[in-house]
């Protein structure tokens, strides 16, 4: 049997209309489902946790967006219980990392078709919490930018608009006025590395965040490597300039720009930067990560 998670606020309420979609080929197919309908991520892992003791899934797919997933890691990792997700939300990033389209019944075709991939996942620890991420660790001005965007009216109008993306472009620009460089200190399998107005670093298990940014285009979610993008000794005139280039990946040629990869990442600025994962409030720094090799299965058709 399939456990269906489903967002039914995701993408502005996208997530009840594709819900709508796929149960009625679920019963048109006669394929065994049950289905947890929820009003956010916190919902969404309350109901699922009280579900997955009483019966021996066959899957677990979510009707949601990148948060909604990431609420459910911690019930997922380690599990070897299959995950797939039929995208709803405003970036979807997980599902374009994993070929996933965005037409609902082709997403639900690869679910029930039942091809996995073992994927990494990275957790992090801020404080006394830890988090499981799988798309990437947000640090610094981009950590502000989804802070923003959560919190926004305009996100809600991108995602009705179809534009989800474009929210962060414009998170970007007001966050402009209210974030300060800091410099950082980052530590890559026990390598210190040392930048000086550091305006941000991601932690990527795939190549985009942020509704399709390929903040670290060389990123696999299979590769064994945490890839981390530093963007530093930039003035803000400068950071005008990096950023667009971080839509198709070109800022990876930038003098401002360096990445580094290894398995276990400690990112300190002498500042306190904000960090989200999976787009999600993730604690701030100083912050610990480190790479989960092959702890998810993943439901998907991509094979290169």
């Amino acid at each position: 049997m399939i456990l269906f998670v489903v967002n039914m606020n995701s993408g502005n309420g996208r997530g009840a209309k594709v819900w709508r979609q796929v149960e009625q080929r679920l019963q048109a197919r006669g394929t065994t489902y049950r289905a947890v309908l929820s009003s956010n991520g916190q919902d969404a892992y309350e109901r699922t946790a009280a579900q997955l003791s009483d019966t021996e899934w066959k899957a677990i797919a979510v009707v949601g967006g990148d948060g909604t997933l990431h609420g459910l890691l911690p019930l997922l990792v380690g599990t070897g219980i299959p995950v797939g997700i039929i995208p709803a939300g405003s970036g979807n990033d997980t599902s374009r990392a994993f070929r996933i389209p965005r037409d609902p019944i082709q997403a639900l075709d690869i679910i029930v078709s039942g091809r996995t991939r073992l994927t990494d996942a990275i957790a992090s620890t801020s404080g006394l919490e830890t988090q499981v991420t799988i798309t990437a660790i947000a640090v610094g001005m981009d950590g502000a930018v989804a802070a923003d965007v959560n919190g926004s009216r305009y996100k809600r109008w991108c995602n009705r608009l179809g534009i989800g993306s474009l929210a962060y472009l414009i998170g970007f620009v007001r966050g402009l006025a209210k974030f300060s460089p800091s410099d950082m200190t980052i530590t890559v399998d026990g390598t210190v590395h040392r930048f000086r107005r550091g305006w941000l670093s991601a932690v990527a298990n795939i190549a985009s965040y942020g509704g399709g940014l390929r903040i670290c285009p060389d990123a696999r979610f299979d590769d064994g490597q945490l890839h981390v993008c530093v963007v530093h000794g930039c003035s803000l005139w400068r950071i005008l300039f990096v950023f667009p280039t971080i839509l198709k990946g070109a800022h990876v040629k930038l003098r401002n720009v360096t990445l580094l990869k290894g398995r276990q990442v400690t990112i300190e600025p002498s500042g306190r930067f904000l960090a989200y994962g999976d787009g999600e409030p993730s604690g701030a720094t100083p912050l610990q990560a480190e790479l989960l090799p092959g702890q998810l299965v993943f439901l998907t058709t991509f094979s290169g």
